[in-house]
């Protein structure tokens, strides 16, 4: 009996003592594979930081501006446009299939990722390619894209406008006015019974410094927040976040799923007209066309839009105004001063993957002020 006590004892000390260190292995792999992802990451965020300072400075060039001008180009936007996204897991597809690449290799690429042999292979063939440097010699993959924040529209200009405009008056609330007009957007906010103008006077509410709602309705901006249950305070301060956004009355659901990719809390306050989405050029005729344009009149402005940036890109938002009076639109020259033709700040998110782990970077770079460009966000998740 004591043989057999002593026996189950020993056994179950050895199956304890091999359980801890097959569970410290396993934890010690994933932390492993979490600095290799968060690595890659960052390898993916510095290369679009380096593309972004070249294309600052390939800006700056006056000889090249002025010559690239000429035939229409806006060198402000052309090295970081040319390369929107970045994927390992795609160029390694790439160089195995020696550019026969179809859209179903993309999806499993993207789903599964590649074999241990396309792997390989991928590493013989980046170490040919670039003099045997293996640019694509290591173990797992990153993908990072790049977002324009000037060509969105910014909502610091709701706080940094003149304090004695109305709401209505306000440059930033009639472009974000516009941005949310139209006959489909009017149908939406009348079925869910949204004053377009009271969510736009919360989002300056919640940066301004009274507690006086800037609204037609009035009243104490608080209210909106000490009804909740669980009640805050409106900020009074600049948002530090996007995601911030979410906190603002009117904006926590489907208002931000709707229109929070065409908004930014960064940016210059100028809308990059040679950069913006659809939806944003659209927003800036019915804010600034008089009478408001219908929606099948904007698609045809979109429409030869399209053809004209086909051929060049705006060199002024002067120009922009002058192109839309001569389609025979009644302009605001307030349009002028509200759009620009080149960018300055990016939101670039890269992402590392290394076996079933991965690791994200979200990244604001600010290029106004710098040539090497200011972080104004950073989060690692």
């Amino acid at each position: 009996l004591m043989v057999m006590m002593c026996l189950a004892f020993v056994a179950s000390v050895g199956a304890d003592i091999g359980m801890s260190g097959e569970v410290r292995m396993l934890k010690a792999t994933h932390q492993r594979d979490e600095l290799m992802a968060e690595g890659l990451a960052r390898s993916g965020m510095n290369m679009y930081r380096l593309i972004l300072v070249a294309n600052k400075q390939l800006g700056q060039n006056s000889q090249l501006s002025s010559g690239a001008e000429m035939m229409g180009v806006n060198l402000g936007n052309a090295l970081w446009k040319a390369v929107p996204s970045i994927n390992t897991g795609l160029l390694r597809m790439f160089l195995v299939s020696d550019g026969d690449v179809d859209e179903e290799d993309v999806e499993r690429v993207m789903t599964e990722g590649l074999t241990l042999d396309e792997r390989a292979e991928s590493r013989e063939e980046s170490a040919s390619l670039f003099d045997d440097k293996g640019f694509l010699d290591f173990e797992g993959d990153f993908m990072a894209v790049i977002e324009d924040e000037d060509a969105k529209v910014s909502i610091k200009g709701l706080q940094s406008a003149d304090p004695t405009l109305s709401l209505m008056e306000n440059p930033t609330a009639i472009q974000l006015y516009g941005l949310m007009s139209g006959e489909e957007n009017d149908q939406w906010f009348y079925d869910r019974n949204i004053d377009r103008w009271e969510i736009i006077a919360n989002l300056k509410d919640w940066m301004d410094i009274d507690t006086n709602r800037s609204g037609a309705r009035g009243g104490f901006e608080d209210d909106l927040y000490n009804r909740l249950e669980s009640p805050y305070l409106s900020k009074n301060a600049p948002f530090d976040t996007k995601e911030e956004i979410r906190l603002v009355e009117g904006w926590q659901d489907a208002v931000y799923e709707r229109f929070g990719d065409k908004i930014t809390i960064y940016g210059s306050g100028k809308i990059n007209v040679n950069s913006a989405s659809d939806e944003v050029i659209k927003g800036l005729f019915k804010a600034y066309i008089s009478p408001i344009p219908t929606d099948s009149t904007c698609e045809l402005l979109m429409d030869q839009l399209e053809e004209y940036k086909l051929l060049a890109d705006f060199r002024s938002g002067e120009e922009f105004y002058n192109w839309l009076e001569s389609q025979g639109q009644s302009v605001d020259e307030a349009l002028k001063s509200a759009v620009g033709t080149s960018s300055s700040v990016f939101n670039v998110t890269s992402t590392g993957f290394v076996g079933e782990t991965s690791r994200t970077i979200t990244a604001i770079f600010d290029f106004s002020g710098s040539g090497e460009g200011d972080i104004l966000y950073w989060r690692l998740e």
